[in-house]
């Protein structure tokens, strides 16, 4: 049973870990034949959010068939791409909420939102400074400081999910504070503030756009999606704290972990795709309509050069 559900998680993990890839490599291709305003850092988000989800399933991957030697190496590479793509939400809302964004064009309406934009070179020293933080402590157990000789070597269970650095045996320890540590300043916080943002962002743009008489920036799928990764993600940290607080190996939690990590990433590219999709068509819309207003313009310039003339 043990290897036909590692077959299971490895199978799906791959799939999940290959679309992202897929998703990835296309952005990049995307970007070399046409490349983005300067300003737009959504994308540069987006980029690393692909990056750190594809390291996230790589190393569970390698999880569900490791031996001792790479556990601890793929425990903390899957560990460290978790923060940082909760972190990477976190900062995509709050720059998407704080309208550094390059704004979607309504359907109904003819005019051009004017785009507000921070710069990368206001948000790279914050991602800079991020990443270095989330890597510093999720490396902590690979030191040697005092919450890595605690850390006991359980690394021979049926899934191999036990890998760094949530391998506890009692409150006691250094590493059960690490780890609790860990999951409230680097997940639910980040969470949180994904979560908060994102509700506040749109309902404010759902406000104004009913206020003005327009249509909402993004389709309800897109929304709906959004809101299904956060929901899967909060599933993530609550099985990991429940694992946590019980401070003891449990295979039934930890194979739903892994299912919602798959879900959460399969969603992600469900997402991209929307959103990806809505701006193809916002853009296609708004440049037929440019095609369509030009020549009544050229009429109107013409008619008045015609009465000038006479």
């Amino acid at each position: 049973m043990a290897v036909a559900m590692q077959f299971v998680i490895g199978a799906l993990t791959a799939v999940c870990t290959s679309l992202i890839i897929v998703l990835l490599l296309w952005r990049l291709s995307r970007l070399r034949r046409t490349p983005p305003p300067c300003c737009d850092v959504i994308n540069l988000l987006t980029w690393l959010l692909d990056v750190s989800q594809a390291v996230m399933g790589a190393a569970i991957l390698v999880l569900v068939v490791s031996d001792v030697v790479t556990c601890a190496v793929a425990g903390f590479l899957a560990v460290l791409a978790g923060a940082l793509t909760l972190c990477l939400l976190a900062t995509r809302s709050v720059v998407m909420a704080t309208g550094s964004r390059d704004v979607d064009r309504c359907e109904d309406s003819g005019k051009v939102n004017n785009q507000r934009c921070t710069g990368v070179l206001c948000i790279t020293p914050l991602l800079i400074v991020q990443v270095s933080m989330v890597t510093v402590f999720c490396a902590l157990p690979l030191s040697q400081l005092p919450v890595a000789s605690t850390t006991p070597p359980r690394n021979h269970t049926p899934y191999h999910l036990t890998c760094l650095p949530l391998a506890l045996e009692s409150r006691d320890t250094a590493a059960w504070s690490y780890s609790c540590f860990l999951l409230v300043a680097v997940g639910w916080l980040p969470l949180l503030v994904a979560m908060t943002t994102d509700v506040i962002h749109y309902s404010r743009d759902v406000y104004t756009a009913a206020r003005r008489k327009q249509c909402r920036s993004m389709p309800v799928a897109c929304l709906s999606t959004g809101a299904l990764r956060l929901v899967l993600w909060t599933l993530v940290l609550a099985l990991i704290s429940a694992q946590v607080s019980r401070t003891s190996s449990v295979a039934e939690v930890q194979l739903v972990l892994v299912l919602s990590v798959d879900l959460a990433m399969l969603v992600h590219v469900v997402h991209d795709v929307l959103s990806v999709r809505h701006s193809y068509v916002t853009q296609l819309r708004h440049h037929h309509q440019q095609q369509n207003q030009l020549p009544a313009r050229l009429t109107a310039v013409t008619r008045a050069q015609r009465q000038q003339v006479r």
